[in-house]
């Protein structure tokens, strides 16, 4: 390739001058308009015209005969490329043959296979340096990932993964973190259960077990028995409540198919919520007041949710002074422009103590009426369970307000 391309510059060179051995050695005498970009190894030329004349020559001891003869075949010395003269009229003035010994190019070739060789060793090293330090850089992160995971436990669930990255390995140990925070929350949620919920059957227990040794030991005697039973029954009665209260809350939040949705009319479910409080209201001389707006039906699961309104005006009627009210209406949730049922349940009494707001949906809080405190929580799961949310809050005029807001079901 080097001596075709350097024979085609040449003959264009020649072409544009007498061709004589005199104007030949004067174009010539410049070597360096010869010179070919990328040259690998020098070449003797030899230029010659149609008759096989000789016009000039720089290789010593060979003719035109033996050169051309010893580029070819098996047995050949050198390596030839010719190139033809040619006239303005495209007549053929006569012919550069670039000659190099095979010697030469075997040179070369070796020269260029040793390059290789050191070439591919030294990006052998580079690659194998290169990987090492990737290596370390990818797997120390993922190391010490994996380390925290296998020797995660709720006690030390404070102690975070700290990896000095921004790629997705830093996005997995955050994501780790928050869900070892969540599972730590949890769990600390839990132990409250736990202690509230001994602290609750341990009273009715006490009342159930003192009464019960008082009339077995003699000590409660005549009318003070039917009393002693009736706080017996009582305390059992409040016990059982508290059970059952515990048990449904727990199937709840851990039975994720426990929810049958379909499309209920409204009215029908708040009504009959209300026929389950009625005999309440009328005993505390209270009146129920329903406003429904423009909402005829909506997807729900309507054992449940009478539950939670069933929770919602008893509790209402513990505080309410002379009226309850149940207002529902459609609003729309931001920013998703969702269409979404908005219930709400208010009264007239003295409405939530500062900071009772914050605590009223724990479980087991009770506030000045009483109450085993699991009620309000069930409607809490209820409502997250239908997608929704619940607040609580003093209205406007006084008195405690309860809203919820259920997201409208495809």
């Amino acid at each position: 390739m080097q001596l075709k391309k350097e024979a085609k510059v040449i003959s264009q060179l020649l072409s544009r001058s007498s061709f004589s051995s005199e104007a030949i050695r004067e174009k010539l005498m410049n070597r360096r308009a010869l010179v070919v970009t990328e040259r690998l190894m020098s070449s003797k030329m030899i230029i010659w015209t149609p008759k096989r004349e000789i016009v000039y020559s720089d290789l010593e001891g060979g003719t035109l005969d033996k050169v051309l003869g010893e580029s070819t075949g098996t047995g050949r010395n050198f390596v030839s490329e010719t190139a033809a003269v040619t006239s303005k009229n495209g007549k053929t003035r006569g012919y550069v043959t670039l000659v190099a010994s095979l010697d030469q190019v075997q040179q070369v070739n070796m020269l260029m296979r040793r390059s290789q060789i050191v070439s591919l060793l030294i990006s052998a090293v580079i690659a194998v340096i290169l990987g090492i330090v990737f290596q370390k850089g990818l797997t120390r992160p993922l190391r010490v990932l994996t380390e925290q995971m296998k020797n995660f436990s709720l006690r030390g669930a404070g102690q975070e993964i700290r990896l000095a990255t921004r790629d997705e390995i830093g996005d997995l140990a955050e994501s780790f973190n928050a869900m070892s925070r969540k599972l730590k929350q949890y769990d600390e949620e839990q132990k409250v259960f736990f202690q509230n919920a001994s602290h609750e059957l341990k009273t009715p227990l006490m009342a159930i077990q003192g009464n019960a040794e008082g009339i077995l030991d003699g000590v409660v005697k005549g009318e003070d028995v039917n009393k002693s039973l009736n706080v017996i029954i009582a305390e059992s009665q409040r016990l059982k409540r508290i059970v059952e209260g515990i048990t449904y809350l727990a199937k709840l939040e851990n039975v994720e198919d426990s929810f049958g949705f379909q499309e209920w009319p409204l009215k029908q479910f708040i009504q009959e919520s209300i026929d389950s409080v009625v005999a309440l209201a009328d005993q505390r001389g209270v009146r129920i007041v329903v406003d429904l707006k423009s909402v005829s039906a909506w997807k729900v699961d309507r054992e449940k949710m009478k539950r939670a309104l069933i929770n919602l005006l008893g509790n209402a009627l513990c505080y309410a002074e002379s009226v309850v009210t149940v207002n529902g209406f459609e609003g729309t949730e931001q920013p998703f422009n969702r269409k979404t049922l908005i219930i709400e349940v208010s009264d007239d009494g003295p409405g939530f103590a500062p900071g009772e707001v914050e605590k009223v949906f724990q479980r087991f809080y009770s506030g000045d009426a009483g109450g085993s405190g699991i009620g309000l929580a069930i409607t809490k799961a209820i409502v997250e369970g239908h997608g929704g949310s619940i607040v609580a809050f003093n209205g406007e005029l006084g008195g405690a307000v309860f809203r919820i807001t259920l997201p409208e079901m495809e």
